[in-house]
This record gives structure tokens, sequence and C-alpha cells, in this order.
């Protein structure tokens, strides 16, 4: 584990055998709330059973199958010295019984339309042949996959012939406070409408299960088999679809917010795909001790851009390595992540304005957004080469031979350059802001810095690497 960084494990909810933005164009179908309905939860807050009683009919169970092929369905070799001893009309007994076997899990999910479309986890139904619904009143469906969404593990599902059915309030998740109460409906464990109770514990979460996320905690017990169901807040309003867990620990859950949702939601009813934008560049956290060895003042917040794809927008634009990214399209970024959030709402084509920071001055350019790749890793946050942010720089570098920087030769053990991670191949492309063609350049940049910060190439990825 690095130095100062801190890993949660999370565990995803389905209770699967085989598994383990935009503003919508048509609005959901959705009963409307009275005030009424908030106020007495509001005065009686001893109970929500009323409240329970109201939004249970809204949330269903799903059931889900696939058939999973065995890789030995071929006929079990039989090793010579004991064929003498079985009979060949034996042999086919040892044929594997069962070449193809039949698995099925268990999942939640919130109606959002009268025609039943149902907000769930991609995760729920992920490879599933079969997907079946049953509703509270005791009605089964089969279902069919409108869209899913892995990188923010959310899928849009359609019932075959229904209507008129109960429909959940979406609400607003950015109005929630830390302390608010919160509902969990279920079906965890396949016990059916199961009810829990706590508070948002809190906001902003970044779990690792994903680039895009932004999970809101909660103490209301949820387990595996609530995935994909609803969490309400006392007004009976959506504001979550639960989706993962701490693994090992207790009444800390999580719960994608339905401000993301809903606009996943939408794209994937209307292209059965989610569209996001892409600038094309490598980013990485511009910490403390990287804004002092890149010069840069202690209250500079942004992304570091640490590597400029080539023929993308923001190359285009003329954004460059070690420009730091405060806002785009007028929305501030104080870190990578939410550079990465804020770039995927945009749709394609757009020309949005980016608002860098390049040594002492602020510059703003337009850049023409693009549609991130599907095969692309995300907007290219970069994973540094490790680094172990530990204290002394034992390190020998050549020239390269068409004069793009130097590449290390050798690395001394224990050495300052040992202990940031830096190996036998990587090529050493700036020091700080110092652009590295030759040794010359490099031994330049090196005299009167204590503190180094070295863009390292390594597998044709970038990214900064700090030298104490």
């Amino acid at each position: 584990m690095k130095t100062g960084q801190f890993f949660i494990q999370s565990v995803l909810l389905s209770s699967l055998v085989f598994g383990g933005s935009a503003v919508l164009a048509q609005p959901v179908e959705q009963p409307t709330l009275t005030l009424q309905r908030n106020r007495q939860v509001e005065r009686e807050m001893g109970t929500f059973a009323q409240l329970a009683k109201e939004l249970k009919p809204t949330v269903v169970n799903i059931t889900v199958s696939k058939t999973q092929v065995s890789r030995t369905s071929s006929p079990m070799p039989i090793p010579e010295r004991f064929r003498e001893l079985i009979p060949k009309e034996m042999w086919p007994e040892f044929r594997n019984p069962s070449p193809q076997r039949r698995l099925q899990g268990q999942g939640s999910g919130v109606i959002i339309s009268k025609d039943g479309q149902i907000l769930t986890n991609n995760h729920v139904v992920d490879e599933a042949d079969d997907i079946e619904v049953k509703l509270h009143d005791g009605r089964v469906f089969k279902a069919q996959v409108v869209g899913r969404d892995p990188n923010t593990d959310l899928a849009l599902i359609k019932l075959e012939n229904a209507r008129e059915l109960p429909v959940a309030v979406l609400g607003d998740s950015e109005s929630m406070a830390v302390g608010d109460w919160v509902m969990a409906i279920g079906n965890p464990f396949g016990l059916e409408a199961t009810v829990t109770v706590g508070v948002l514990s809190g906001k902003g979460r970044t779990i690792g299960a994903g680039p895009y996320d932004d999970y809101l905690q909660t103490d209301a017990s949820i387990n595996p088999g609530n995935s994909g169901g609803p969490l309400f807040n006392i007004g009976g309003e959506v504001i979550g679809i639960n989706t993962a867990i701490v693994r090992g620990g207790q009444g800390i859950g999580f719960s994608i917010p339905i401000n993301l949702a809903r606009d996943i939601a939408t794209q994937l009813r209307e292209d059965g795909k989610v569209h996001r934008g892409y600038i094309g560049v490598g980013i990485q956290p511009l910490t403390p001790k990287l804004r002092s060895a890149l010069s840069l003042a202690a209250d500079v917040e942004g992304a570091l851009v640490s590597a400029v794809m080539p023929d993308g927008p923001a190359a285009a634009a003329g954004v460059k390595v070690s420009d730091v990214i405060t806002a785009v399209n007028g929305e501030p970024v104080a870190n990578n992540r939410e550079l990465l959030k804020e770039v995927a709402k945009l749709p394609p084509g757009k020309t949005a304005p980016v608002t860098i920071l390049r040594g002492d001055k602020t510059i703003e350019l337009k850049l023409k957004i693009a549609e991130r790749p599907v095969a692309f890793a995300e907007e290219n946050e970069s994973t540094p080469p490790d680094e172990d942010n530990q204290p002394t720089i034992g390190l020998s570098v050549q020239e390269r031979p068409d004069g793009s920087g130097v590449v290390v030769s050798g690395v001394q053990a224990n050495s300052r350059a040992a202990r940031a991670g830096l190996r036998p191949g990587d090529i050493i492309r700036r020091v700080g802001k110092t652009v590295v063609n030759n040794l010359a350049d490099y031994r330049a940049a090196l005299k009167g810095r204590d503190d180094l910060a070295f863009l390292v190439e390594r597998n044709g990825r970038t990214g900064f690497v700090l030298i104490e």
C-alpha cells in the first residue's frame, strides 16, 4: 500500500451465484408526493411504518439465470494402465455428466415508469439469459435489458406487457445532508420487501469501484440481494440506488446518487448506452509535495496534466503537460476525480471552456469535446509508476537516440530514486517544469533542487513521480 493512501475493499451487493449526463427529455412518470406525507413522517419520527407501506409496491425482486458451459465437457481421459481394468461399456460414465449448468441469482430494483421501466445495478443483470421480476403484489413478469453502464454499475430493464404500475418518485440527492434519515427497501438474501432505516453517513465517497465513484454512504442495513434497490428519504423520494458494502464492515453501505442514476437512465432509455465526453489528457492527483516540486502555490487545486493524447481535443486546444486544469465549462474542479466527472457530463461535439493554470498564469482554452472511445480506460487517469514517498538520487541515465528524453539505465539500491519506484527503462520526459531532451537538460534541471518531480513514461503511460 502506498504511504498516505487508504483503500476500501467494497463488495457488490447482488446475491448472484455466478457474479458474486443529460436532462430527461421525457420526464419519468411519477406520482405527486403530498406535503401531508412529509409532515406526517417528520411528526411521527418514531415509526416509518406508513411510509414503508406506501413505498414497498415500487420495489421489485429480480431473479436472473445464466447457463454456464463447463470447461470439462469432453470425455475424461483414462490412463493407459487402467484401461484393461475398466470395461469399454463403462467408459461413457467418465464423461462430465453436466457440461452445462443453470445458475441463478437475485437482486432488487425500483420502478420508474408505469409501463415497467426498472432501474437496477448492472452487476445484477450482467450476462443474464433470463430475467424474472416479481412485484410486491405477487405478479411475475419477464424482463429485457434496455441498456447497461458498467462504469457506474447501473442498468435499465423493461417488463414485458406491463402497464399502470406504481412508480417511485426520484428525488434530489444533492439536497441531502449528512445525518438525514434514509430508508432502504430490497431483497437481501431472498427476504422480500425488507425495510431498514438509518441515516446518510457520508457523501462523495470513493470506494475504488470505478472512475466515476461518487457514492452516498449509509448505515441503513443493506446486504447481498439489496443490489439495485432504492434508498429513500423521509419524503418517500428515491435518493440513491444501493450497490456496495465494505467487506467485513457493519453499517457501511454505499448507494449511487439518484441525480447521476437519473441521467444515466435517460441515456440508456434513449440510446441503450451512455455517451461521455473526452478531452484526451492523462491526469493525476496534485499532492502537496507535487505542488512544491512544481513550484505551485500551496492553495492551488485542480487536476495535474501528465500526458496529452496526440490528435485529441486537449492537444488541439494547446493544453500542455504540467498544466493544472482548474475548471471545465465553468465548473471548478478540485482534483482529478472531479475533472473526470465534469468532462463525462459534457455531450460530444460541444465546445466548452477549460481553465488551466500554467506556471503563475491562468489561461482559458476552448475545447471541442469528443466522445470517449469505448475501449479507452476512462479519461486516461494516469497511474504513475510506483511511488514510495520515502527519503536519498542514485540514478544512471542515458540520452535517447531520438533526443526525446533520457532513459534510466541503472538505479542504486536504497537510493531516493529506488524508493520512489524508478526502474531501468523508464524514460524521464521532464524534471519539474523543465522539458528534458538530453543529458544537458537533465543535469541543468537537477541543480539547486531538493524535492524533484520527474515526469516518467513507462509502458506507454506517463505520470509524475516525486523524488524526495
